[in-house]
């Protein structure tokens, strides 16, 4: 159809052109809210690049003269060039993926290059970009005329309007959202960037309206008081036409400067408020929405105070920040958002910003417990042969199907195949609380390996540190290890009070070893000072029988009562001199699992799962880590091994060697100390060859001797127990802890049993989050440079009894 009307309006306020068409007969009904209601109605916008958005779709013949209409108009039109925006310099980069490269001198960048060349090829460059026919792989459209209906002149100029604009434009007309809470979360974002109280205005299931709620400020020199006289004249911006102190205002008018949103007619513009505004409008039988009002301009000033800088949002903006350095302090945290968007963060916003972003990137600690069986299947399909064994809380109603968690044992295959490549038995046993809302407690099982470091093999999670807890994680490990009831076997732990009974229920035969610091934490109590820890070491470290006599001995003559004390606890669970030689290891500390659980420390005020893989995740990183040692060790055995025989031979350097004849030798040292070494038998007077599989260094003298007499073994190295040999290690370490998928890619398990969280009945208080520091490790605290009497308890000056001071002393009463 002919065009018999144009209708012409200019918005200055976001650079856009409309032109309306309309026949004579509905020039009159030209409503702004009714006018894609009229018949023979056609919106025609224009951007001032005099990119056509619609068109009639009847008329290709009228939307050729549209064109022409549009370009004079626009050549008539005052249009403003936009501002610049401003670069992101608060632009986080993600560190983990950066690429190093070699510095290129770029000085002489245009020296020898024809400018003229360079622009004809952007020119044809720009020619492609907007070319209909390149096919883009990155955009979901194809392109076709035949979708919806609409031509293929249309959908090619929206395309390219897009195009050109969804780089450089927060909003734009024609911009297409797959669902309101996309839009609104953009609308949040550009609130906050640009420091503008933008509010979503309406909210309705077809269209969605965002208005900037911002207030136009007035410069009054002088304001009315409350006499009906005149203020004084101030400077300061004044949001109403009323003086702060006035009588006349009412609490109940609310403000004076009101946003409408930019729609409707305004006499008065600037009484309105800011114009910005936006609307999205859903398209009928579509989940597609589609922004076709867009009002881009402010009036307002940008503010310190955003109501859309909520605590949610700003834990999106620090989420890299928390997952690559979770402990970053709060303080740090809020003077970064600050910075960031220029506006005012509170420490607690900051502080809860932090708690919603470590929640989001660890996961939920309720959610956690029904997603576990989901787990325990990735875990056991990436790692053959893994052992995972969940127990839950019987339930009083049968016909339920959930059940509370009560405990999990996991032990990862290769770790298994490893520890017994080892051929050590021996293994250390702790356990350690969790931090989080949930109480229980980490069990650990640490072997060592052949450089006598530490060899993790199985972990679970119980409820407590209890008998039944004990026993149950034995039993799990027995199973792993084919250990059975009468099985020789060496453990090491502290003296706590379920694992000592559930050991010698499960394991009666196996030889168990107290750690000696935890001997001398509780000896310690009784018994304070250098000379009674010097003496518990010397008892401890020889490793003959006579000797263990004669240092008691001392110890008695030192103190009875700590003589007596120490005797209660048998020695063969914490002296070498009776110590059994099948462990291959005369370890005194349970140093392997407090190094474990100083490794495990990040995971333990984690959700479950979170847990689980954190302590996954350290043994695979950990054996890449060993590896990497091991292709930079030499010689034949590890570097454990080669330093402790090199010691040796140094000291055998200083021992006198006699023969019998066959296979006894008799080495004589410095001291008149004589000692008989079996070569037959690998065994020394001492023990020391025994206890650990290296040559002591008596049997390092012997074995020169022989090599010189019978000419026979003269290299050292060749008598050291197989265990240390670099073959061995390499064999320990060949076993691999595999990674697992994320939680989106988990299978299914088909247990119907849902499990939840365990009962947590929450402490009255603060809930602590750092151990009780022992007596031992108060001892030593300084303040100020000198040494804290904290925990000696003092000597009254009054009644010179303990435990108080003249300032709390009783008195005479006391002191009688």
């Amino acid at each position: 159809m002919d065009p018999d009307y144009i209708f012409r309006e200019h918005m200055t306020q976001d650079e856009v052109n409309k032109i309306y068409l309309c026949s004579p007969s509905s020039h009159k009904q030209c409503e702004e809210d009714r006018i894609e209601e009229l018949s023979g109605l056609e919106i025609v916008t224009i951007d001032k690049n005099r990119q056509i958005l619609s068109l009639n779709q009847n008329d290709n013949e009228a939307g050729d003269k549209v064109n022409h209409v549009a370009e004079n108009v626009i050549s008539e039109a005052d249009v403003e060039d936009d501002e610049n925006e401003p670069d992101d310099d608060d632009f986080i980069p993600n560190h983990e993926d950066v690429i190093d490269d070699v510095e290129v001198d770029m000085r002489d960048f245009r020296f020898n290059v024809d400018e003229n060349i360079e622009l004809e090829n952007q020119e044809a460059n720009e020619q492609v970009e907007n070319d209909p026919e390149i096919l883009d792989n990155e955009e979901f459209d194809s392109g076709s005329a035949s979708d919806e209906g609409e031509t293929s002149h249309v959908k090619r100029t929206l395309r390219q309007y897009r195009k050109a604009h969804h780089n450089t434009d927060t909003f734009y007309i024609g911009q297409t959202f797959g669902s309101k809470e996309e839009f609104k979360k953009l609308v949040r974002e550009h609130g906050v960037k640009t420091r503008r109280q933008i509010r979503v205005f309406k909210d309705e299931s077809l269209r969605v309206r965002a208005v900037c709620w911002g207030t136009i400020p007035k410069f009054d020199d002088y304001a009315p008081s409350n006499d009906g006289g005149r203020c004084k004249k101030t400077n300061e911006v004044q949001p109403s036409n009323e003086c702060v102190g006035s009588s006349n205002a009412s609490k109940d008018e609310g403000p004076l400067v009101k946003n409408v949103g930019g729609r409707g007619k305004k006499s008065n513009p600037e009484d309105e408020g800011c114009p910005w505004a936006v609307l999205i409008s859903r398209k009928e039988d579509t989940e597609t929405w589609v922004l076709k009002t867009l009002v881009d301009e402010h009036t307002c000033h940008p503010t310190r105070k955003v109501k859309g800088c909520t605590a949610t949002f700003l834990s999106t903006q620090i989420m890299e920040q928390i997952r690559d350095n979770p402990t970053i302090p709060v303080k740090a945290i809020q003077e970064h958002l600050q910075r960031m968007f220029e506006v005012e963060v509170s420490h607690m916003k900051a502080f809860r910003a932090k708690t919603i972003a470590l929640e989001k990137i660890n996961g939920d600690y309720n959610l956690q417990y029904g997603m576990l069986r989901d787990y325990v299947e990735e875990l056991v399909k990436s790692n053959p042969g893994t052992t995972v064994k969940i127990e839950v809380e019987p339930s009083t109603d049968p016909t339920s199907n959930t059940r509370k968690f009560k405990r999990i044992y996991v032990c990862l295959g290769s770790l298994k195949k490893g520890f017994k490549a080892i051929g050590r038995d021996l293994l250390g046993l702790d356990g350690a609380f969790l931090k989080g809302p949930y109480p229980g407690q980490v069990l650990t099982a640490v072997g060592v390996d052949p450089n006598n470091s530490i060899y993790p093999l199985s972990y679970a999670i119980v409820e407590a540190e209890t008998l039944n807890s004990w026993t149950w994680f034995l039993n799990c490990l027995g199973e792993d290890l084919g250990l059975e009831a009468n099985s020789n076997f060496t453990f090491i732990s502290d003296r706590q009070k379920g694992i000592i009974p559930a050991l010698e229920k499960v394991f009666p035969c196996a030889e168990h070893r107290f750690c000696l610091r935890h001997i001398n934490e509780n000896m310690k109590q009784k018994f304070r000072g250098k000379a009674y820890k010097d003496a518990l070491w010397k008892l401890a470290t020889v490793t003959t029988t006579i000797q263990f006599e004669k240092a008691m001995d001392e110890l008695k003559a030192l103190n009875k009562d700590a003589q007596e004390w120490l005797s209660k606890i048998p020695p063969k669970q914490w002296s070498r001199s009776h110590f059994s030689g099948r462990a291959v290891s005369d370890v005194l500390l349970n140093n392997m699992c407090e190094v474990m659980n100083a490794k495990i420390l990040g995971a333990r005020d984690k959700p479950i799962i979170t847990a689980l893989e954190y302590i996954r995740d350290y043994c695979m990183k950990r054996i890449v880590t060993i590896l990497n040692v091991i292709d930079k060790s030499q010689g034949l055995l590890t570097p454990y091994a080669t330093k402790l025989i090199e010691k040796n031979k140094k000291d055998a350097n200083r021992y006198r060697v006699s023969w019998n004849g066959e296979d006894h030798y008799q080495v004589i040292g410095t001291t008149d100390n004589q000692y008989v070494v079996n070569m037959d038998e690998r065994t020394c007077a001492c023990r020391g060859w025994e206890l650990t599989g290296i040559p002591c260094r008596h049997a390092v003298a012997a074995i020169w001797n022989r090599a010189v007499f019978k000419n026979e073994g003269g290299m050292v190295e060749s008598y050291v127990n197989p265990i240390y040999r670099m073959d061995r290690w390499k064999a320990v370490y060949s076993y691999k802890v595999y990674p697992i998928n994320g939680s989106s890619l988990w299978p299914k398990s088909q247990v119907p049993i849902i499990i939840i969280p365990p009962t947590h009945h929450k402490p009255v208080g603060r809930p602590r989050k750092a151990r009780k520091r022992s007596a031992i490790e108060m001892e030593e605290v300084t303040r100020t440079g000198k040494l804290s009497k904290k925990g000696s308890g003092g000597t009254c000056s009054k009644c010179k009894k303990k435990g108080h001071n003249s300032r709390t002393c009783k008195g005479q009463e006391q002191a009688g």
